[in-house]
């Protein structure tokens, strides 16, 4: 029993480090993707001669859009 407990734990820690390495790509993708959005209304004001203060996803916090 406590052999299949051990094995049962194995299997259990390897399922959480893949949700978490799962989930920490997609929180990359997140934080690049809120990046780039900003990125393309910094250079559309830049083209409009427009002033653009909104401060980058890095700086406010803002890894969501």
């Amino acid at each position: 029993m406590l052999r299949r407990f051990n094995e049962w734990r194995a299997e259990h820690a390897h399922s959480l480090e893949k949700a978490k390495e799962q989930g920490i790509e997609q929180g990359r993708a997140e934080a690049y993707q809120a990046i780039d959005a900003w990125n393309k209304r910094r250079l559309s004001a830049e083209v409009k001669g427009v002033p653009f203060n909104e401060p980058s996803p890095s700086q406010n916090g803002d890894q969501h859009g």
